[in-house]
């Protein structure tokens, strides 16, 4: 498809002129048959962030049925699939036009496995508009108008064709794509009508190809089996009878040997609060959506909160019921982060020992005749962890392979052997009665009610030099805000930078509430903010949509707040 005329016209006089011409595109629009396409920003260097176009057709107009976008879900599901089209057919873009700096890039919003609400790619009002970026040539700082022209007659219209158009897809996998998220959505709605945690299909591939990487493993990856004393059938919409492994809601231990998929498991299930890509392997495991990865967090800030229920008597400190600190050491930072959990409304914990502070986590006899409880201020999660489920009902999803003290709490306990999961619970209840032990429990009070706090945001400053508000992200390691940064490298739910970059406008959203109303509490506030922007659009408190934000989840909003120096 040519360039229309009109674009020709106001790009080939521009050739050789000073880059800043390119200027004179930004706002304009040019159709492209079916297409319209808009210049909603413009760079002004060619080593510069590419220029940001919107691409909008009518969805009836490139073949789509009302059918295929009637539901939140199936909206969802169209909006992620095209954006995944568009990605793969940007990749062939590269190289293929001349200039400096960054001429020439193609781009779009790029999805990972997990399907969430993105910007760049959004159904409304019978029309989709894909955000797409794009470097406009320019040799040096002079415009290359041949290059740019080419740009837009034979690398751009294509993607949008192949990419956009109905009779250009395999509507089969379309179909896919809408059915697998479906399924996806009916399974979590069973777990809280079961009660359970989470649910794994037998034939999931868990193993991810990389410890860098969060594509499926291509080759020896052993597929998930549910025992027979494990397994349980669930029926959903569109794959019919499913059977798999359920995990109870309570107090759930994950046991067995070095190497064997203990943390595998764990990964799996803690990445299923969000749905998967059809062939990702793990489109059929569904958890509670408010877990929470727990962890130790070794030099994190706290924010005054009441810690008593697992540290007492600190050296130096008469209280530790509005207990604060700019540095937390490992046991104290598991601590906060579980009260904090709760606080953000979370019903299930997960934990892997490789990640927890030994400390927090158990005090064995024989330290307990050592140190006495009178010497030690820290209360170990395994005399808190019955208790947090009884009076708070929080489940504990554990993976335990160094202490067996946890067996008189557990009340399923699944052992993993090569890669396969097994029950052993009536074997490690045997083993208690069998071999006692000797450790006392160390709880003498108890675990006071978790409180919901009011934190003044009126010091936070989002601004920097002159500009009145700069909101940044580095990957998934930090939130910039202003000047102030925010290490959220252990916000293990967060999978994308386009999370991380709206939970920024939440709390500049959270700030100007509070001025208003400075009694409003954290989390009242970011829940109000969440349900605007999830019955409305992700850009909501943005200036405007740059085409790469994603919806966080309120506990990852909730976390972030909370390691706010």
């Amino acid at each position: 498809m040519p360039a229309p005329q009109e674009l020709l016209n106001q790009i080939t006089p521009l050739d050789g002129k000073g880059y800043k011409t390119y200027k004179n595109l930004q706002g304009k629009s040019f159709s492209f048959g079916l297409f319209q396409m808009t210049f909603n920003h413009v760079q002004g260097d060619p080593f510069a962030a590419p220029s940001r176009l919107s691409i909008k057709v009518e969805l009836a107009s490139a073949g789509f049925s009302n059918s295929h976008y009637n539901s939140p879900l199936r909206k969802l599901a169209l909006e992620d699939y095209l954006l995944r089209e568009v990605d793969r057919h940007v990749q062939q873009c590269r190289g293929k036009v001349k200039g400096s700096g960054r001429s020439g890039e193609v781009a779009v919003q790029s999805p990972g496995q997990k399907i969430i609400r993105r910007s760049g790619m959004q159904i409304k009002n019978d029309s989709l508009t894909l955000t797409l970026f794009a470097g406009l040539p320019g040799d040096g700082r002079r415009v290359l108008a041949k290059e740019c022209v080419k740009l837009f007659s034979e690398i751009l219209p294509p993607v949008w064709e192949e990419s956009l158009l109905a009779k250009s897809l395999d509507m089969n996998r379309v179909q896919m794509a809408l059915d697998t998220l479906e399924d996806y959505s009916a399974l979590s709605q069973l777990l809280a009508q079961n009660h359970w945690a989470s649910f794994m299909a037998d034939g999931s591939l868990l193993p991810r190809a990389s410890g860098v990487s969060d594509l499926p493993l291509k080759k020896g990856g052993v597929l998930f089996s549910a025992p027979e004393e494990l397994s349980a059938e669930v029926h959903l919409p569109h794959r019919g009878k499913v059977r798999g492994m359920p995990i109870s809601l309570g107090i759930t231990l994950i046991v067995g040997g070095g190497f064997h998929g203990k943390s595998t498991l764990l990964k799996a299930i803690q990445d299923a609060v969000y749905p998967h890509v059809a062939g990702d392997g793990r489109e059929c495991i569904a958890t509670q959506p408010t877990a929470v990865k727990i962890r130790a967090e070794d030099g994190r800030s706290v924010q005054p909160i009441n810690v008593s229920g697992f540290m007492d008597n600190l050296p130096l400190i008469p209280s530790t019921e509005n207990f604060s600190t700019v540095s937390a050491s490992g046991s104290t930072s598991q601590a906060v982060n579980i009260l904090e959990a709760i606080e953000a409304d979370s019903s299930l914990l997960l934990m892997d020992e490789d990640t927890c502070a030994t400390n927090f986590m158990i005090r064995d006899a024989r330290m307990q005749a050592l140190i006495t409880s009178n010497e030690e201020p820290i209360t170990p999660l395994v005399d808190r962890i019955g208790e947090l489920y009884k009076d708070f009902g929080v489940s504990t999803l554990l993976v335990m392979g160094g202490s067996g003290d946890y067996f008189d709490s557990a009340d399923q306990i699944i052992a993993m052997e090569s890669f396969q999961p097994r029950l052993v619970t009536a074997r490690a209840k045997q083993i208690v009665q069998d071999n006692p032990g000797s450790r006392k429990t160390e709880t003498n009070w108890p675990l006071p009610k978790v409180q919901t706090r009011t934190r003044n945001l009126s010091a936070l400053d989002f601004s920097r030099g002159k500009k009145p508000c700069v909101i940044q992200t580095q990957k998934l390691i930090s939130l910039i805000l202003g000047r102030t940064e925010i290490d959220v490298r252990y916000v293990e739910h967060l999978v994308e930078p386009g999370q991380l970059e709206l939970c920024g406008w939440i709390l500049k959203q959270l700030k100007d509430r509070q001025e208003k109303d400075p009694s409003l509490s954290n989390r009242d506030g970011i829940k109000i903010i969440l349900e605007t922007i999830e019955n409305g659009e992700l850009e909501s408190f943005a200036p405007f949509n740059n085409g790469l934000l994603a919806l966080p989840r309120f506990q990852d909003a909730m976390a972030i707040l909370n390691r706010l120096r």
